[in-house]
């Protein structure tokens, strides 16, 4: 019911179904709570008057963006609206604390919102790691003591309901997708680039995952060094440790963050305006290696660094001289909160397919 409320009858040529089996759709839903009846048309009598409105808030999903400094987190009734919303700072002291302190944040979103816990139906969180198809997470790096945990059964009775694990990346992928025709991103890839580089690829209109969930994991690239020191990995040298271990290398301050390095090149240094060069060409050998492998029709930049426009210009101008055919690159248009309307979005859309069966 995408409108405020409607009519059997109006509900009847929406959906393509007779006004009896409408009817009696309506029985069902309202007995479980999930419509209710807002009024009769004019005020006239009979069943075919009343009309009816979804009670969005009878059942509720919510989504926690878990980074190795900070966990955003929100709530969202089943029309997609966000009812409350909350970051803090991320325990770093193991798995059983992480969960206590999502349970928390989880009571605090409820409360802050007025609604009861036993609504909230489903949750996705996303993490900075590969997710196989148990729900263990690898190459977590940046969240010490998750590693080869079962975290689902202790998350599942901690938050209540269905729980999901997924990739940040992959999250923040279909956050970019809400609001376009589907069409138009059948075949996109996400770069995140900030203090290392993650991704994700949609092929087809889904997300690609791999055996063990670390499909799109381009930070793992080998790169070969040709001054003889053998192989290396895109996020070693596009990383933001990276970044500044070669500005360093390249005569620059040791003092100056990545966004200082940035600055000083709009400012013209050549030593900073060089090593931006650098970092571009290393990056366009990652788009290359995607767009060889599975021809992707748009890339998207996110993160604190892969968003920025004299980065993405000079990655296009890289990947011209070695692709083809055009592709089209652009910055997010969800930035920093991607990961987050991401989880919201995939939680509210398993609740919909839970509780009314697949769209």
């Amino acid at each position: 019911m995408a409108s405020a409320s409607l009519q059997r009858p109006a509900l009847s040529r929406r959906v393509g179904l007779p006004i009896h089996a409408v009817s009696d759709l309506l029985a069902d839903l309202e007995s479980r709570g999930f419509v209710q009846v807002t009024g009769a048309h004019g005020g006239m009598p009979g069943r075919s008057r009343l009309s009816y409105a979804l009670r969005a808030d009878a059942a509720l999903a919510m989504g926690f963006d878990i980074g190795g400094t900070k966990i955003a987190s929100a709530l969202c009734d089943m029309r997609g609206k966000l009812l409350a919303e909350h970051t803090e700072p991320t325990s770093r002291n193991g798995a059983d604390e992480l969960v206590s302190q999502l349970a928390a944040i989880a009571d605090r979103l409820c409360s802050q919102s007025g609604q009861p816990r036993f609504r909230v139906r489903n949750t996705v969180i996303g993490v900075p790691a590969a997710i196989d198809q148990s729900g263990r997470a690898s190459l977590a790096g940046n969240l010490p003591g998750i590693e080869d945990v079962d975290l689902l059964p202790p998350l599942a009775q901690a938050l209540g309901g269905s729980v999901v694990l997924d990739n940040d990346v992959n999250l923040a992928l279909v956050a970019e997708a809400m609001g376009h025709p589907p069409d138009t991103m059948q075949n996109t890839a996400f770069v995140a680039l900030g203090t290392g580089i993650g991704g994700a690829l949609m092929v087809h209109g889904q997300l690609l995952r791999g055996a063990h969930g670390g499909a799109g994991e381009m930070g793992y690239l080998p790169l070969w060094q040709s001054a003889g020191n053998g192989w290396t990995t895109l996020e070693d040298q596009v990383g933001e440790a990276g970044i500044r271990r070669r500005y360093v290398a390249a005569g620059g301050s040791s003092r100056m963050s990545v966004q200082d390095i940035f600055a000083a090149a709009r400012a013209g240094e050549q030593a900073a305006l060089d090593i931006i060069e650098e970092t571009a060409g290393f990056v366009a050998q990652g788009v290359v290696s995607i767009l060889s492998l599975l021809d992707v029709e748009l890339l998207v930049f996110g993160g604190s660094i892969g968003a920025r426009e004299e980065l993405i210009e000079r990655v296009r101008h890289h990947v011209s001289r070695a692709w083809p055919r055009p592709v089209t690159m652009r910055r997010s248009e969800t930035g920093g909160r991607a990961g987050l309307l991401g989880g919201v979005e995939l939680a509210r859309r398993h609740m919909l397919s839970g509780l009314f069966g697949p769209a």
